[in-house]
Order: C-alpha cells, then structure tokens, then sequence
C-alpha cells in the first residue's frame, strides 16, 4: 500500500498529538478510600487537583482494621468514645446543611489529617501536595510539609500537616479543601563522584548562600 507525503504528515502529526496528549493529559489510577473524596480541578485553567479533608488521623500508627490506612482520631462521623485528645476539639459547626460535627484547629496548634485518596502514578511521575492561598489568606492555616513529595512507588493516602497561624480557633469539617495535587515529572540523574571541590566549575557566586545577593 503506497502512503503519499501529505497522508505520510497526517499520520506523523496525528501520532505526535497523541503522544503529546499522553504526556500531559495522563490517564492516573485513584483509589478512594472509605470516607474520601475524589480530588477535582476547580476551573478548566487549574493545574492543581483539590484535596478533600477525609479524617483527622496519627501520625505514629496504623489502623489495625485497616493497615493500609493511619489510625483515625477523628472522621467527623462518630463521636469519639474515651478519646481525650478529640474530646476538648470536637464542635458542632454551623453549615449550609446544618449542625456538622468539627475539629476546634486552637492557635499554634498542628494535626495531620488524611486526603481519603491514593493515586498511582508512572515512574518518574510525581505530586507535590501544596498548600491553597485561599486557606492561608482567608483562614491562615498553613500546610508545614509543603512541598510534600509524593512518590509514584506509594500506596498509601497522603497526609496534610495543617497548622493554626491564626490567633483564633479554626472549625475543620469533613470534605473541606485543605491542599492541592500538582502533578509534576521529575529529572532522575546520574551522580558521578568528583573527589576536589576544585573540579568543579567556578561561578560568580561561588559558596555565597543564605541571602548572599542581596533582597534588591
């Protein structure tokens, strides 16, 4: 079968676009976990996937029912049983839908709290969870591992450090958007050893760090 030039560029600039569109518009596996929320771009020009609040959970333990899961402290559900740590944060909040049950976020005061999801990811592809501007201007909670680097090889939910900047308590409630996925491709090099600082090119810079060049 003869393939003329011009049907020879239609197949070429067909695939390309494919190609391209594999690249940046990937097809990722989700799971959900019980209790979350399927992450969502808020606007057709975000890049960034929002995280939902699924549950506050610890940081030391895994949950014996559900080893793949960190132990919940609080999943905005139950009322905790003998749990003084949630006892004097637990609230009922105010909402569109009524009374919903909360965490009191006090002053200083830092959590972890899961995203109710995990997604898988090709090697070297990676998220980053950051933080959202509207969470630290409006509310001033900020997200203290961020960036946090999440790898294509982890299987479990990824957990958001919030913390209270504010002078004021903070309400946390279920399904609240607490951070965001931005998907990234990393440059995986290959380190070669040099064993003299002279053998390595000289900059106008040099060893200068730490607010060497100045703020203006």
């Amino acid at each position: 079968m003869e393939v003329n030039e011009e049907e020879l560029k239609l197949v070429i600039d067909r695939r390309v676009t494919e190609h391209i569109q594999e690249l940046l518009f990937p097809k990722l596996k989700i799971y959900v976990f019980p209790g979350g929320k399927k992450p969502e771009r808020a606007t057709d020009g975000a890049v960034g996937f929002d995280f939902f609040l699924r549950a506050v959970v610890s940081p030391f333990e895994m949950d014996s029912d559900q080893p793949i899961l960190r132990r919940t402290i609080f999943n905005f559900k139950d009322v905790p049983k003998n749990n003084p740590v949630v006892d004097g944060h637990m609230i009922n909040y105010p909402t569109e839908k009524g009374n919903e049950l909360a965490y009191r976020l006090d002053p200083g005061e830092s959590i972890l709290v899961g995203v109710g999801c995990t997604i898988e990811m090709p090697f070297p592809m990676f998220h980053w969870v950051a933080p959202r501007s509207g969470l630290a201007s409006k509310w001033r909670i900020t997200v203290t591992n961020a960036p946090g680097t999440v790898d294509p090889d982890y299987r479990g939910e990824a957990g958001v450090l919030l913390l209270n900047i504010n002078s004021s308590p903070i309400p946390l409630t279920k399904d609240m958007k607490i951070a965001q996925a931005i998907f990234q491709m990393a440059i995986i090099p290959e380190l070669v050893e040099v064993y003299s600082h002279e053998e390595l090119t000289k900059t106008r810079r040099g060893v200068g760090g730490f607010g060497s060049t100045g703020i203006r």
